[in-house]
C-alpha cells in the first residue's frame, strides 16, 4: 500500500506541475495569441462586447497594412538591425575575447565601465545624443541610429562573451600555440567555435533590441529612417480619429514574426547559450 500511495503522491506532483507550466504558458503567451487573433477580425468583430472567439477571419488588416507604405518602414527597420548588430559583434566579440584572455591593467574597472552604460535608464540618455547627433548632422539618417544602437548592445555582447570565453578552458589556447597557431587563429578556430551557443544568444538578444526599440528611433530617425516600431503610432489615433485596432493588431504581429523565425531557426544554441552550456 506504501507503494501505491507513494505512486499516487508522485503522479499527482506530476499533473500539478503539469498544470502549472500550462498555466504559465498561457498567461505569457495570451496578449500574443489576442493581439493575432484580433488581426484577423473585421472592426464589428473587433468592437463586440464580450470578444468573440468564433468570428470569419479576414485578411483585409493585413491588406491595408501593405498599402500603409510598410515596406518603406520595413527595410528602414531590416537595415538599422542588421548593420547595429553586425558592426555590435564585429566590435564586442573580440573585445570579450581580449578581455577574457589578455591580462590587461584595471580589467574590472573596465567592464564595471562598459556594463555602466546599462545602469541608467535610456532616457537619461535621449536628449544629450539628440544634441549631438544635430549637431554632426545625422538626425534622420541610419548611421545616427546604428551609432546608437550599437552603443547600448556593447556592454551585453562584452559582458556575456566574456562569460562563455571564461569557460573554455586555456589549456586549448596553451596546446594551439605550441602547435603553432596565432592569436588570431585560435580566436576564430578554436575558441569562437566552442562559444557558438553564446554567439547565438548576444545576437538574438541585440536584434530583438534593435528591432523593437521606440524610444531613439522615435527622436532620432527624422522622417527618411522611421523603423517599424516608430510606424506602428500612424495607428493609435488622436484627438478626432479612433484607434485602427485590427491595423494595430496585424502591423504588430508583423513586427514580432522575423525575431520569432530567426528564434527558431536558432533554438538549439540559443537554449545552450541561455543555460550557460559550452560545446565542446
Amino acid at each position: 500500500m506504501s507503494k501505491v500511495r507513494r505512486l499516487t503522491k508522485v503522479r499527482t506532483l506530476e499533473i500539478l506541475r503539469l498544470i502549472m507550466i500550462v498555466v504559465v504558458v498561457f498567461v505569457a503567451l495570451f496578449p500574443i495569441i489576442w493581439v493575432l487573433l484580433a488581426s484577423f477580425k473585421s472592426p464589428g468583430d473587433l468592437m463586440r462586447v464580450p470578444p468573440v472567439v468564433f468570428f470569419q477571419p479576414t485578411l483585409s488588416n493585413y491588406s491595408d497594412v501593405a498599402s500603409e507604405n510598410f515596406l518603406f518602414y520595413f527595410k528602414n527597420s531590416l537595415i538599422v538591425a542588421i548593420s547595429s548588430v553586425a558592426l555590435s559583434i564585429m566590435v564586442g566579440v573580440p573585445a570579450a575575447f581580449g578581455l577574457s584572455r589578455f591580462s590587461i591593467k584595471g580589467k574590472e574597472g573596465i567592464m564595471l565601465f562598459v556594463l555602466s552604460v546599462r545602469f541608467m535608464p535610456y532616457i537619461i540618455f535621449a536628449l544629450p545624443l539628440f544634441f549631438i547627433m544635430s549637431r554632426l548632422g545625422v538626425i534622420g539618417t541610419y548611421g545616427g541610429l546604428i551609432f546608437v544602437y550599437i552603443i547600448i548592445s556593447l556592454p551585453l555582447i562584452i559582458w556575456l562573451m566574456k562569460a562563455f570565453f571564461d569557460s573554455v578552458p586555456y589549456s586549448v589556447d596553451e596546446a594551439a600555440a605550441l602547435d603553432g597557431a596565432s592569436q588570431f587563429r585560435i580566436f576564430w578556430q578554436i575558441v569562437l567555435p566552442c562559444s557558438l551557443p553564446g554567439l547565438a544568444t548576444v545576437t538574438i538578444l541585440s536584434l530583438i533590441f534593435a528591432w523593437n526599440e521606440y524610444l531613439f528611433a522615435l527622436i532620432l530617425s527624422g522622417r527618411d529612417a522611421q523603423t517599424l516600431t516608430v510606424g506602428l503610432t500612424r495607428f493609435l489615433g488622436g484627438m478626432e480619429t479612433a484607434v485602427r485596432w485590427g491595423m494595430l493588431s496585424a502591423w504588430s504581429i508583423t513586427i514580432i514574426t522575423p525575431v520569432v523565425l530567426m528564434a527558431l531557426l536558432v533554438n538549439r544554441q540559443l537554449r545552450k547559450g541561455f543555460t550557460g552550456m559550452v560545446e565542446d
